[in-house]
């Protein structure tokens, strides 16, 4: 009896694991299971982070940009680079919202 159930457990674990073809490091096609759900959420969620710490980066190049402005060129000189700045802040967090968002659809398995 011990044998069988062990033989079950082994046959259900191949199965389980075998049910996709694909590398480790590719997202899955679709959802079919609870460790897809998982898998979509951990990508989702490490392509947000990385949204914000670029973003962050961003939003201090343009914080420093417009002190430098500041010193140089006086108070125009750093509302010109922090609008430019801010441009470039927002595009970069716009691309990373774009891009988090594709992770996180992935459709359900038919």
């Amino acid at each position: 009896m011990r044998t069988l159930l062990l033989l079950a457990l082994v046959a259900s674990v191949s199965l389980g694991c075998g049910h996709r073809s694909k590398g480790a490091s590719s997202p899955p096609a679709c959802r079919d299971d609870a460790v897809d759900d998982a898998e979509v959420g951990v990508r989702t969620g490490a392509e947000g982070a990385k949204t914000g710490a670029k973003t962050a980066v961003e939003g201090v190049k343009t914080f420093g940009s417009a002190t430098a402005g500041l010193v140089q060129g006086g108070s125009d000189e750093a509302k010109a680079r922090w609008k430019e700045g801010s441009e470039q802040t927002k595009e970069t967090a716009h691309e990373g919202g774009a891009e988090t968002k594709k992770r996180s659809n992935v459709p359900r398995c038919k």
